[in-house]
């Protein structure tokens, strides 16, 4: 019988960053007492646009695991290996990468047409959901963040860029330790020319050209099912992420670098300091307008914020990467 998923930890963290919508059923579906290389299937945890999460034992080193299955599905086969050779690629990147403030991945293997991860299973909290239920001062949230700075600075001179920097993909632990999760696995694996496409067209549907999701959630993630809606948001890389935490560039399908990520931090720290985000827009065009446009709303006039963090705050979410820190 699979056990239940814990309630801390794994489905604050892990599950958070692979995408709000189920997703379409993997290829794939592994069950407790299968087997993915050498761990053992102990139940699933929840699945999102990437694939699924499952919680394994590694018997050779007597210890749980969250192992990340990597759903890729494309419909030729030559698009099928260039995606699953780069999803290989950024999670042995990632499986070099150690530090503290990162959450480790310690194994990286293939499963049909899949790409599996083995990761470190934390228990613990979200930083979102921390900020709620412990109502930290300022001073601890500003520390809490710096040390998920770090692990994506570190991350940073490894190579690897995250693409969905957000409060969900950062973790408090039970042991105190700050972490951030999914470097290298948040983004698309589409050859650049139909990430170039979905863009150009805005990311278009069938019957209307123009169209983009007014309705949708911009707090959640980009994707949806069924569709040619889905199919473009899924291959656009740079389109994938959290609209609420994308930087311009993403939204232009622009080059995306560590600026990327910066901005999406900053959108982070201005959300925890004054418990909005410097965007109100509810539906994604308005949104990209304002972020695009580098139009952010008045700042909260209570909000006790000192100028020189203030300062700090809206440099990174300066609208050209140019202006941003180094």
């Amino acid at each position: 019988m699979a056990e239940d998923p814990p309630k801390t930890g794994l489905t604050a963290e892990t599950i958070a960053s692979m995408g709000d919508d189920p997703g379409p059923a993997p290829k794939l579906e592994l069950q407790p007492g299968d087997r993915a290389g050498r761990y053992l299937i102990l139940g699933q945890v929840g699945r999102g646009g990437m694939g699924v999460v499952y919680k394994a034992y590694d018997p050779e080193l007597d210890r749980r695991v969250a192992l990340k299955l990597l759903s890729v599905q494309r419909k030729r086969e030559s698009q099928t290996d260039r995606a699953r050779g780069r999803l290989l690629r950024e999670a042995q990147a990632l499986a070099k990468l150690s530090h503290p403030n990162v959450v480790s991945a310690y194994d990286v293997g293939t499963l049909d047409d899949n790409v599996f991860v083995a990761m470190e299973l934390v228990e613990g909290k979200s930083f979102k959901q921390w900020m709620q239920d412990t109502q930290p001062e300022q001073r601890q949230v500003i520390k809490t963040l710096v040390a998920a700075g770090r692990g994506i600075a570190a991350a940073h001179k490894a190579g690897l860029i995250h693409r969905d920097i957000k409060p969900e993909n950062i973790i408090v632990g039970d042991d105190g330790r700050v972490r951030v999760l999914d470097f290298g696995l948040a983004r698309a694996s589409a050859p650049d020319e139909i990430q170039e496409e979905a863009v150009r067209r805005n990311i278009p549907t069938d019957d209307n050209p123009d169209y983009l999701p007014d309705s949708m959630d911009v707090s959640g993630e980009v994707l949806s099912e069924g569709s040619r809606l889905r199919t473009h948001l899924t291959l656009a890389g740079a389109l994938l992420g959290t609209p609420g935490y994308m930087a311009p560039e993403q939204y232009l399908g622009h080059q995306l670098t560590e600026h990327t990520d910066q901005y999406s931090f900053c959108v982070t720290l201005y959300e925890a300091l004054y418990h909005r985000r410097p965007h109100s827009g509810r539906k994604l065009k308005d949104l990209k307008l304002q972020v695009t446009t580098g139009r952010l709303d008045p700042l909260p006039p209570e909000a006790k914020v000192s100028a020189r963090l203030r300062r700090i705050v809206l440099r990174g979410l300066s609208t050209s990467h140019h202006d941003r820190y180094a």
